[in-house]
């Protein structure tokens, strides 16, 4: 057997597998970015509501002021003076300002009742808003309007718009 071939002369070189590509992605990298989708969606939508519940975050620290003034002093001509300015811009800053600014006397308690789902601007406290602002002593008190006050800020719905000043 002098003359046989060789064993070894008929292997082959070793083979390589193909690189391994970029497309498709695997399964992991698939979460990731659904997950990144997901988040940015949340920012998009957290940035989203918190600019359109500004006005009322503004109102509500405005009144907490106008509480705390009124604790101070207890002066009930003052505060409902302050109440009712602050009603004018909460009002003016949600809706469009040619529906608000020319309301006054009843009309402007009736559209507060209205946006409010109450009547306790016209059946209410919400009168001495009325009068209260130039009357030293109204028929209600400023205890009795803050409250009603607070829930209509915080029940009325606050589109995108103005911004309180």
């Amino acid at each position: 057997m002098p003359n046989a071939p060789d064993p070894l002369q008929e292997l082959r070189d070793v083979h390589l597998p193909d690189p391994i590509s970029w497309w498709p992605p695997a399964f992991g990298w698939w979460m990731i970015v659904v997950a990144l989708l997901v988040v940015v969606g949340l920012v998009l939508w957290a940035r989203a509501y918190r600019q359109r519940t500004r006005p009322r975050r503004l109102a509500l620290a405005q009144l907490k002021e106008v509480k705390q003034q009124f604790a101070a002093h207890s002066d009930e001509q003052q505060t409902i003076t302050l109440l009712s300015g602050l009603l004018r811009r909460v009002a003016i800053a949600v809706f469009p300002r040619s529906h608000v600014a020319g309301l006054s006397g009843q009309s402007w308690l009736q559209f507060l009742d209205r946006t409010g789902h109450t009547t306790q601007f016209s059946d209410g406290p919400g009168q001495s808003l009325l009068s209260g602002p130039y009357q030293p002593h109204g028929p209600a008190s400023a205890a009795d309007l803050i409250p009603l006050i607070e829930r209509w800020i915080q029940q009325v719905d606050m589109p995108p718009r103005n911004v309180l000043k």
